[in-house]
């Protein structure tokens, strides 16, 4: 394989499932000696400073000639590099538009479908993803790799998992309104009201946004309801490892990893039935002790609201099972499998 160069923009950015990847992925291939350097901006550029680094300043970092090949895992990359493989992990700026500023979502519709034209190979995370930027790239879905996703081995369950009552459910969302939070919110008074949550039940809700990028939506709280904002890895994956339940209420995702790290930790699953999400949370739990998840329609708060009853009205066994199958599913998905098959489509 020709020498790999890995845009690492992502570097100084706060993480998100899209920086987790690039972090994985480049792990991966440094621990394979496929690596011959990274390229960073060594600071933290935000909007267009760092669109103009992308654009600019990186191309004329790559060595002259055509042996070098550019991997840029974060969606965007230098319009200028053809020998790129670039990673676009989903089609929201198209599908889901009002979830981003009205300048950023301009920038990715025009500088995407440019990139994908333009470098050599084009990957995103799930089939999902690949039939919705197929339509946008105006690329056939064949000549878009799917490459999948992965937990890091961080991610595992505690020796000991939580049993103590009341139950503790957790969530983890950005205040992009694809993720949906405000009707779990509605789920959840609901059930209040109707005093259908046992005494001292709580809901955790994890995440950040940035507000340069995503529309403002506001966050109703009560007692019952905690918004942690944005936590480290280490609280996160104790949060996973500590709750009752994880209850994912999202209505687009490319691939969707905190239900991954969920299930990674051993923590039973509520997931939405949408977009990306059935191809990580695979076939559904049932009385045969068999499935992964429980599934829910999250446009409907009934819906979600019948989620949460459904697995309070488990035993033990049965939750015991939920987790078990939850971990052995996540074990399908590794970060070796995902470098195997970007490593293939360059030596292709």
């Amino acid at each position: 394989m020709r020498s790999l160069t890995i845009n690492a923009r992502y570097k100084n950015r706060p993480v998100t499932g899209v920086e987790r990847f690039a972090t994985e992925v480049a792990n991966e291939l440094r621990g394979r000696d496929l690596v011959s350097r990274e390229i960073d901006p060594g600071r933290q550029l935000a909007g267009i400073k760092g669109h103009a680094w992308e654009q600019f300043v990186l191309p004329a970092k790559m060595f002259p000639g055509k042996n070098e090949i550019l991997l840029s895992p974060c969606n965007t990359g230098p319009v200028a590099v053809k020998n790129q493989f670039v990673v676009i992990h989903d089609a929201a700026v198209w599908d889901y538009p009002e979830g981003f500023s009205r300048s950023f979502g301009t920038l990715y519709r025009n500088l995407l479908p440019a990139l994908a034209k333009r470098c050599c190979r084009v990957g995103t995370v799930s089939e999902f993803s690949r039939s919705r930027l197929a339509e946008y790239l105006k690329l056939p879905e064949n000549e878009i790799v799917v490459l999948g996703n992965a937990t890091s081995s961080a991610f595992r369950p505690a020796v000991t998992r939580r049993s103590e009552h009341p139950p503790r459910f957790f969530c983890v969302c950005s205040l992009d309104p694809r993720k949906n939070f405000t009707k779990l919110i509605s789920a959840w008074q609901a059930l209040q009201k109707a005093g259908s949550l046992p005494e001292g039940t709580t809901l955790r809700i994890a995440g950040g946004a940035n507000p340069r990028n995503f529309s403002s939506v506001t966050l109703e709280e009560s007692d019952t309801v905690k918004w942690l904002g944005r936590i480290s890895d280490g609280e996160l994956i104790r949060e996973y490892q500590q709750a009752t339940a994880f209850i994912f209420p999202s209505l687009y995702e490319g691939f969707g990893l905190p239900p991954l790290e969920a299930m990674a930790c051993g923590c039973p699953v509520l997931l939405s039935r949408c977009a990306s999400l059935p191809e990580v949370g695979g076939t559904e739990f049932d009385r045969k002790n068999e499935g992964a998840v429980l599934y829910f329609d999250p446009s409907d708060t009934d819906s979600i609201s019948a989620a949460i009853n459904n697995f309070l009205s488990l035993n033990g066994q049965e939750i015991d099972a939920l987790s078990a199958n939850a971990v052995k599913r996540s074990g399908k998905f590794s970060w070796s499998a995902v470098t195997d098959k970007i490593v293939q489509s360059l030596e292709d």
